[in-house]
């Protein structure tokens, strides 16, 4: 699934022929072929010319509005793709105590293993970090024996307390981080965190429509007004590969603590129109990587939406088992450089 984030503000979208034009103060910022392009971020104030929109609407390509430094305001979507016999099926899927739990159980599951297997490939140069594997190890444990939803939110959380508490050791100095903060974002981890999780949220509400599904009735998440909680079902497994992708900002010196702003209390410490541009850069790099899964090479960003495919398979046929994605298809791909070179293993 291919993304445009547009930055620059009073910048003009315009379509011509097959290329999307960006434009500002009468010139060409970029050309970005239509052919492929299934998702638009526009952050701040960007216009699109209502030709460009419809082309939009009919080519199912979604536009994300969201707020200058990436605060996430809506959505303009074309029709619905899918059968509606599907989203009946999700519907019922939903309501089905027994399905709904298993299902949801997966999802924790993947997120809490991916979570063990990010913090193995630090032990070797952070060994504390080994109580919060053990820590997780449990949570797992308490994943597979809870019989309600609340025993799996419960596991579910006591695995990522101690995650993020291990999570807040492998960072610099520089880069203090007390626990997981949503609204408004403390500090500049929380930021980078809750930024990153944005981003993946619409893509995953993208992937979820294009195969037909209803992105606000989920398993893990329940229903509620405004939620896309399907979507948030499936980025769960993928939540530790924004974590790591942090970390490699970080590390690598990507961003500074000059990256960051906190002029406002009300919204927390945000990044800098600069820091900004960097972080989406990296971003989409990152997405752009090959990775292998079950003897399969794709961009990263096709994962996403092929878990979606998978959900809807799922749920077409129950028979077939949700498998999440490991997160050590990440590094078996990339340059080694990008992650330490600790050991790995199955939590």
């Amino acid at each position: 699934m291919r993304a445009l984030h547009v930055v620059e503000q009073g910048a003009v979208l315009r379509r011509a022929g097959e290329l999307l034009l960006v434009e500002r103060d009468g010139k060409i910022l970029a050309r970005v072929p239509l052919l492929r392009l299934q998702l638009i971020l526009l952050f701040g104030t960007i216009h699109v010319t209502t030709p460009t929109l419809a082309t939009l609407l009919e080519r199912g390509i979604d536009l994300v509005l969201l707020s200058a430094d990436g605060e996430y305001r809506g959505r303009l979507v074309g029709p619905d793709s899918g059968s509606a016999e599907l989203r009946i099926r999700q519907l019922e899927a939903s309501r089905d105590e027994a399905f709904a739990h298993e299902l949801a159980r997966r999802f924790v599951r993947g997120k809490l293993r991916n979570q063990g297997i990010l913090l193995m490939r630090y032990a070797d140069r952070h060994p504390d970090v080994l109580r919060a594997i053990e820590a997780i190890r449990h949570a797992l444990l308490r994943a597979e024996r809870a019989d309600g939803h609340g025993g799996l939110l419960a596991a579910e959380g006591y695995g990522s307390g101690a995650y993020f508490s291990a999570f807040a050791t492998l960072l610099p100095a520089d880069f203090p981080f007390s626990g997981r903060q949503r609204r408004p974002p403390p500090d500049p981890v929380n930021a980078l965190l809750s930024l990153g999780y944005t981003l993946l949220t619409q893509r995953a509400v993208s992937a979820v429509r294009a195969v037909g599904l209803d992105p606000q009735i989920g398993f893990l998440h329940l229903l509620r007004p405004g939620r896309p909680s399907l979507a948030l079902d499936l980025v769960e497994e993928f939540r530790p590969i924004v974590d790591a992708f942090v970390l490699y900002m970080i590390e690598r010196g990507l961003l500074s603590r000059d990256s960051f702003t906190s002029c406002n209390p009300d919204r927390g410490v945000r990044l800098t129109p600069d820091g900004l541009r960097s972080f989406l850069a990296s971003w989409e790099q990152w997405w752009d990587r090959p990775v292998l899964v079950a003897g399969t090479q794709r961009p990263a960003r096709d994962f996403l939406f092929e878990q979606a495919r998978r959900l809807a398979r799922v749920l077409r046929a129950p028979a077939e088992p949700y498998l999440t994605i490991p997160i050590e298809a990440w590094w078996q791909s990339a340059d080694r450089s990008e992650f330490p070179a600790g050991s790995s293993a199955s939590s």
